[in-house]
C-alpha cells in the first residue's frame, strides 16, 4: 500500500526541487540565515534631512506672505493660493527634487482660510520652521487645527473689540471736518500690517508648540469673551456721543402753581424725558437695533434700512429732531 504522506517527504541536498516547486518557509534553516540581512531589512528608515533655511529665505516667504495672501482669494480654496505662493521660496529651498516640490506646492493648494493679519502670520510661520523639517504631515496638521481657532481671535479682536472703537473716534473726528478721521484709519490698517512680523516670527520660533498652547491653554474663549465685553462697552459709551442730538422737538403745555399764582409753561418733552432717563431716545434706537438683530434675524443692512426709514418718516412728521449745537 503507497504512503499517502509520500509527497510530503522531506528531500535530501542532493535531490533537485525542479522549476515548478515553490520554496516554503520551512525548507529554509534559520540557522544559516544571514544577520546583517534581517538588519537591515528591520532598520528603521533614516530620518528625513533638516534643512537650514538661510534669512534670505525665511525674509522672502514672510513678505510674500504679508503682501500676496489675499490677492488670490477665491470661494473655492479662499486664501490657499496666496499661502502657496507665499511658500515658494522655501520649499524651492528644502526639496531638490521636481516630483517632491510638485507634492508640496500641492499640499499648500488644499483649503485655506483665517484672519490674515492676527490667525495667518504665527500660523505660516510655524509651518515655515516645520517645512525646513520636512514634516509634511505636520505641517498639514498645524494648518488644519490653527486656522480656525486664530480666525476666532482675530476676528474678535478686530471686529468687536478694536475697529468700532477706532471706527466711533474717526467719525467723530469727521464729523468735526478734521482730517484726523481718515489718517486714524491709515494709521489704523498701517499698524495692522506693522504687527504681522512679530507674529510671524512668534509662530517660527515657537514652531509645533503654538498648536499646544492654543489648544490646552484655552485662549479662544478667553480672547472671546473678554474682547465681547470691552466691545459692548465701548459701543455703550460711545452711545450719548454719537446718537445724542437725536432728540424729541415735541412741547406741551403745563399748568403751575407758584406763590399762589397759576401759570401755563411750556414744557419740552426731551426735558421731561431727560429727568426720567438721560439720553433716552438714543438708547431706545440701539435697543431696537440689537432687538431686530437678534431676535427677528435680521441682517445689519436691513437694520440700517429700518433705522434710516424710521428717521425720515419721524423727522418728516416732527416726532425726532436734531438738537442744535
Amino acid at each position: 500500500m503507497p504512503n499517502q504522506f509520500e509527497d510530503n517527504q522531506p528531500m535530501s541536498p542532493m535531490d533537485d526541487p525542479g522549476e515548478g516547486r515553490a520554496i516554503d518557509s520551512g525548507d529554509v534553516n534559520p540557522e544559516v540565515i544571514d544577520s546583517s540581512s534581517v538588519a537591515t531589512a528591520e532598520a528603521p528608515a533614516a530620518a528625513p534631512e533638516v534643512v537650514q533655511l538661510d534669512s534670505g529665505t525665511i525674509r522672502s516667504a514672510m513678505l510674500r506672505h504679508l503682501i500676496t495672501l489675499q490677492w488670490s482669494w477665491n470661494y473655492e480654496r479662499m486664501q490657499a493660493l496666496g499661502y502657496a505662493y507665499s511658500m515658494l521660496p522655501v520649499i524651492n529651498k528644502v526639496y531638490k527634487t521636481k516630483p517632491e516640490r510638485i507634492a508640496a506646492m500641492k499640499r499648500h493648494l488644499q483649503f485655506y482660510n483665517t484672519n490674515p493679519q492676527v490667525g495667518s502670520p504665527p500660523i505660516f510661520g510655524a509651518t515655515v520652521a516645520m517645512e525646513a523639517q520636512r514634516e509634511a504631515q505636520v505641517v498639514d496638521s498645524l494648518k488644519v487645527g490653527l486656522m480656525g481657532p486664530l480666525a476666532g481671535i482675530g476676528d474678535t479682536i478686530q471686529a468687536i473689540l478694536y475697529r468700532p472703537f477706532i471706527a466711533v473716534i474717526a467719525a467723530s473726528l469727521a464729523f468735526s471736518g478734521s482730517v484726523g478721521g481718515p489718517l486714524l484709519m491709515f494709521l489704523s490698517g498701517l499698524g495692522w500690517t506693522i504687527l504681522m512680523f512679530p507674529l510671524f516670527w512668534f509662530g517660527y520660533r515657537r514652531g509645533l508648540g503654538l498648536a499646544k498652547e492654543v489648544a490646552e491653554g484655552g485662549i479662544v474663549s478667553r480672547v472671546t469673551d473678554i474682547a465681547t465685553v470691552v466691545g459692548m462697552i465701548v459701543i455703550g459709551g460711545f452711545i450719548p456721543s454719537i446718537l445724542g442730538k437725536v432728540v424729541v422737538p415735541l412741547t406741551y403745555k403745563s399748568t403751575q402753581t407758584l406763590q399762589g399764582q397759576t401759570k401755563t409753561v411750556e414744557v419740552a418733552v426731551q426735558q421731561t424725558l431727560d429727568t426720567i432717563l438721560p439720553f433716552m431716545i438714543p438708547v431706545a434706537l440701539v435697543a431696537l437695533a440689537y432687538v431686530l438683530l437678534r431676535r427677528f434675524k435680521l441682517s445689519p443692512v436691513w437694520v440700517l434700512i429700518i433705522l434710516a426709514v424710521l428717521g425720515f418718516v419721524l423727522g418728516a412728521l416732527g416726532i425726532l429732531g436734531i438738537k442744535a449745537a
